[in-house]
């Protein structure tokens, strides 16, 4: 633990001007479930896999790893008239409280009369495999493709499966050159779920508000192409499952070492921040309890994970401050657990 060890925590480095004493942020416990860039030279196996329902049906249909993302690819020859699916699974989650976030091209002509369809897709896993996705395809004319939302929170009653929800969102056009990040929210106390497409750093919804129930969940990233011979493409990368902010504070633990079975600087009732650190704007605030433990409460609306600084101040003076970067899928999540030790503070370069 933290505080077990006594030790007597050095004074804090003579600032100059207005610089505030830095510590490097020792990091304990992720919020996330999953995070998954696809860096490596292939897919991890650990998290991923494809079960014979989603190469059974297209068994033309391959996934690899090229460039540093999943490219689910190949010719289409459908084995059936629905549900043609092929892609990957993740493994599964005990948690149902969860944001689900991820970057994808859709690359796939949109030729023939019939169903194609590129998904990222959140469900339960149980039978009848409850589930809520994201969508970027048609649904079965010859029609120009769009954002859709799909969900199944009754038996044998798949929403969105014939028949478009609203609101949807017209192709932007450079669906199959540029990334664009979808978003599916998973309230679990309420079992609520929201879609959405992130454009222009806004969170555009897709589809209705739904409710859906959950006892697990994992991550379905695959296509449905009922149309034969259409040459599939589907690329997603940065793909990370992580805790809903709205119920998952991040906990800061600001410690100092003991001396006569007391801390050795306060650590009580010191206000912590965090702030977004290329925007700058304050994702959340709390005071430490006696433990010197914050439990900060982050903004909803903020895509994770983010690169953050956090500022501990004892009333008006700020203690000390530390910096969380962000690169892919690896920063500060919500349900994170980070310490600071007040004895390794030093002046900032």
């Amino acid at each position: 633990m933290l505080l077990a060890a006594a030790a007597v925590a050095a004074p804090a480095p003579a600032a100059t001007g207005n610089e505030i004493p830095y510590v490097n942020p020792f990091f304990m416990l992720s919020g996330a479930l999953l995070a998954d860039g696809f860096d490596g030279p292939q897919l991890d196996a650990t998290l991923w896999s494809r079960p014979s329902w989603l190469v059974d049906n297209h068994k033309t249909i391959g996934v690899k790893i090229e460039s540093g993302h999943l490219v689910i690819s190949g010719l289409s020859h459908p084995a059936g008239g629905s549900h043609q699916y092929a892609g990957v699974i993740s493994k599964y989650f005990r948690d149902t409280d969860v944001v689900l976030a991820a970057e994808m091209q859709a690359q796939s002509p949109f030729n023939g009369e019939g169903r194609i369809q590129h998904m990222v897709h959140l469900c339960s896993g149980d039978y009848p495999d409850f589930f809520t996705e994201i969508i970027f395809g048609r649904i079965a004319a010859v029609e120009p493709p769009r954002w859709h939302t799909a969900y199944l929170a009754k038996v044998c009653e798949y929403s969105g499966h014939g028949a478009y929800l609203e609101p949807t969102r017209p192709a932007t056009g450079s669906e199959a050159s540029q990334w664009h990040t979808v978003v599916l929210t998973h309230d679990g106390p309420a079992s609520k779920t929201q879609n959405y497409l992130v454009v222009n750093e806004q969170w555009v919804p897709i589809g209705p508000s739904h409710s859906v129930r959950f006892n697990h969940t994992h991550i379905e990233l695959k296509v449905d192409v009922n149309i034969p011979d259409i040459p599939v493409q589907m690329a997603v990368d940065n793909v990370r499952l992580y805790l809903n902010p709205a119920h998952n504070p991040v906990t800061i633990v600001v410690s100092s070492g003991v001396s006569g079975n007391r801390p050795t600087l306060p650590i009580h009732n010191q206000k912590v921040q965090i702030f977004e650190e290329n925007s700058k704007r304050l994702l959340g605030e709390a005071l430490t309890d006696e433990g010197g433990e914050a439990h900060v409460p982050l903004r909803t609306d903020v895509l994770y994970p983010v690169a953050a600084t956090i500022t501990v101040w004892d009333g008006t003076t700020p203690v000390v401050q530390s910096k969380i970067p962000r690169k892919a899928v690896s920063g500060l999540y919500p349900g994170d657990v980070w310490a600071l030790d007040l004895r390794h503070r030093q002046l900032t370069k």
